[in-house]
């Protein structure tokens, strides 16, 4: 393995294991991929002082070659000792599931700093050190990404992280040399079988969290309402929660009588945590499961009520039933729901809520699962009065075939196609009366469209606004 010492004998400034990413004095980091010449002198030339690979040293390379039995655990110890490991000191909490990460963890950051703590955070939305803040990339970052983000948040006095786990990150070992202290998970339903390929292997990509990262003495929070959540639940030993909105016996969490759901948020009784109701702005179904499922977390590790309740009350989540137009008795709602589970929760709520017509506006992203098209347009016609569909993110893939693929599940006339999403925005609004609600679904807090390979700016809350202006 590479010692404190050969890096400073190397002068080594920065670890990387992207070759289109290497700055002057980097150490690289070789994965055994076909490839691994072509990435190994890509990094020499960027400024790389030496490459860590598992073969020999390459023609030509030998002087600047550290071999190692497996780069990957030679990564991973390089950053502890590099990066001073900060996953030693900090206090780490996970989130994961397939729907509702991004809410829990906004609220679970709330929590925290209502109670006083200096957190950082790292979602779908943004990575957040303190006041400091960064637009995200990936769900969860790459191992190293990780590292130095762990390092900069000690370095601003952070005592606890806050983090969104992907079944991605979870799967290739991103986030390998850290112990969380709490673990949860909200549900599992239809996404990215076109990584995964089946529901059971992206369920045990999931369980990672809690079998082979979560700490000995850490806390696992789980919705058992969920039937791969139930199952979770149950093989699991050591620290655990159960939570249920429906009430499951045997559920730790669950609520008392009814909870009053309406437009303006949510009300509940948890006499387990507290003996006032809890109140919130934040609404839907899908939203008591993931306050539940928070307030179970809260509750086993200690935050104050006082906390709880302010974070409840203040919490905002860009793109997630974000509310963006109610005016003149005219409802637009934006929401990142992209898989058939999310997209039938926010109609549903849209529905409870609406006294007029409900339209949604959606489409599928390009590259990605494509069983799961044809399930989405059967939910957007079972449950909306009108669907419009259209692009999201289409990438490399034709958009027609997209929302071919889309159609494929419709079977009635309940729609209109429009390729285009901003004039399918406009459309969707001029057609809203009084009393009606529209949804426009799939994109959320993104503020761009990929056509291509390539990046265009384009939010959907914009163009609802813009749209809404001119009605």
């Amino acid at each position: 393995m590479i010692s404190e010492g050969l890096l400073k004998n190397l002068a080594v400034q920065g670890l990387c294991d992207d070759s289109r990413r290497v700055k002057n004095g980097d150490l690289f980091f070789s994965m055994p991929t076909a490839d691994f010449e072509i990435f190994a002198k890509a990094a020499l030339a960027a400024g790389a002082v030496a490459i860590v690979g598992e073969t020999p040293a390459p023609e030509g390379m030998a002087s600047k070659w550290i071999q190692v039995a497996d780069v990957k655990a030679a990564r991973l110890e390089t950053a502890k000792i590099f990066y001073k490991d900060p996953f030693g000191k900090l206090t780490v909490h996970a989130v994961t599931g397939t729907n509702g990460k991004t809410t829990s963890a906004f609220l679970m950051n709330e929590m925290l700093t209502a109670a006083g703590h200096k957190t950082a955070l790292l979602g779908t939305i943004k990575n957040k050190i303190g006041e400091e803040s960064t637009p995200a990339t990936l769900t969860t970052p790459g191992l190293l990404d990780l590292f130095a983000f762990g390092a900069r948040a000690l370095e601003l006095g952070c005592t606890d992280l806050v983090m969104e786990t992907s079944s991605h990150s979870l799967h290739q070992g991103r986030v390998a040399g850290i112990r969380f202290r709490s673990g949860l998970f909200s549900n599992l339903t239809q996404d990215h079988l076109d990584y995964h390929k089946t529901m059971d292997a992206y369920f045990e990509a999931k369980k990672l969290l809690f079998t082979r990262y979560l700490a000995d003495d850490g806390v696992a929070v789980i919705n058992i309402d969920d039937s791969y959540g139930e199952k979770l639940f149950d093989s699991l030993n050591g620290r655990k929660v159960a939570v249920s909105r429906l009430g499951k016996e045997k559920a730790d969490i669950r609520p008392q009588g009814t909870v009053v759901n309406t437009e303006d948020g949510l009300k509940f009784t948890l006499p387990m945590v507290a003996v006032d109701a809890f109140e919130t702005p934040l609404c839907g179904d899908f939203n008591v499961d993931n306050v539940l499922l928070v307030l179970g977390w809260a509750h086993s590790i200690g935050v104050p009520e006082t906390a709880i309740r302010k974070a409840l009350a203040t919490v905002r989540v860009p793109g997630r039933f974000e509310k963006v137009w109610n005016k003149n008795g005219k409802h637009v709602i934006v929401d990142y729901a992209h898989t058939p589970d999310a997209l039938e929760r926010v109609l549903n709520t849209a529905r409870s809520l609406c006294r007029g017509t409900l339209s949604v506006v959606f489409g599928c992203g390009g590259d990605r699962d494509r069983t799961k098209r044809p399930i989405m347009g059967d939910i957007a016609e079972r449950m909306a009065d009108k669907a419009w569909l259209t692009s999201d993110n289409p990438r490399t893939e034709n958009p027609a075939d997209i929302i071919k693929d889309v159609l494929a599940g419709m079977k009635t006339d309940k729609f209109e196609v429009e390729e285009n999403r901003a004039i399918a925005i406009q459309r969707a609004c001029a057609a809203l009366k009084d009393g009606d609600w529209l949804v426009i679904a799939g994109k959320g807090h993104e503020d761009y469209q990929i056509i291509g390979k390539t990046k265009h700016h384009f939010d959907d809350r914009e163009e609802a606004v813009k749209a809404m202006e001119k009605c």
